[in-house]
């Protein structure tokens, strides 16, 4: 479960879990502050208002003026790891971030996406993980995890994930292409009422993750919806291109 905090009108969620793990600051953005359209992206916007709110809400977080190490999000299975603020000013590509650098944070943007962050029991590194069904069908999730376990070597058994607010299984339809790609009919629900399946984003990222060696007691998965939660969440699918867009994010105290 994540918990609702208020600071400053800022709206924002945060995880318990890793709450636990000395060192780590984390927060989910809502589209709440004193209106209802505190949106932190996209990245490529001119919109004036941007870098305010998200200056806003790091400091509603507890990271104020820590630089944001930056994705340009391409629906990819590339990690990148994260080992200096260069991506503070220039996003890199890629769908999914890691680092052991202190004082800055990692960030994720999503509008009905799934959006992970994965900390490690002594925090020593983190990750951000941006999985659209592509990510998903690329296995991003479990490769981010492998990125980890390699390069920093840690063990598995000792990372937390949260599986943030995303477009859930009562709303998210799809085609069958979508589920051609994925490859595992178990994460699909089909009811009479229903023209199309819907996907379940969190359990096939769970699956992942555990696949990957995250034991299962160690993955939180948020239970709220974007499309269904409006007065919460930015939705692509229920907004179309004028949807805002939240932000993750998840860092290293310094």
């Amino acid at each position: 479960m994540l918990q609702v905090k208020r600071v400053s009108q800022i709206t924002l969620l945060h995880a318990p879990a890793l709450d636990a793990i000395a060192g780590v600051a984390h927060a989910f953005s809502t589209r709440r502050a004193e209106h209802t359209e505190l949106t932190l992206g996209p990245t490529s916007s001119d919109n004036p208002m941007i870098p305010i709110n998200r200056s806003r809400f790091l400091a509603a977080a507890g990271v104020p003026g820590w630089p944001v190490l930056k994705l340009k999000q391409i629906h990819s299975n590339i990690v990148r790891d994260m080992t200096d603020t260069w991506s503070s000013n220039e996003p890199l590509e890629g769908d999914s971030a890691v680092t052991a650098v202190r004082g800055a944070v990692l960030a994720i943007q999503t509008a009905d996406c799934v959006p992970i962050l994965v900390a490690d029991r002594e925090g020593r590194v983190v990750a951000a993980i941006h999985a659209g069904w592509r990510g998903t069908a690329a296995r991003i999730a479990q490769r981010t995890i492998e990125f980890m376990t390699e390069r920093y070597g840690v063990a598995p058994a000792d990372l937390t994930a949260v599986i943030g607010p995303h477009n859930a299984v009562c709303c998210y339809e799809v085609g069958d292409d979508v589920v051609e790609a994925i490859q595992d009919p178990s994460v699909f629900a089909r009811r009479a009422d229903w023209m199309k399946p819907h996907f379940n984003q969190a359990i096939a990222n769970q699956k992942q993750l555990q696949q990957a060696g995250i034991p299962e007691n160690q993955i939180v998965i948020s239970n709220l919806c974007t499309q269904c939660r409006a007065d919460l969440f930015f939705s692509y699918r229920r907004e179309g291109k004028r949807a805002g867009r939240l932000m993750s994010i998840i860092g290293l105290a310094p």
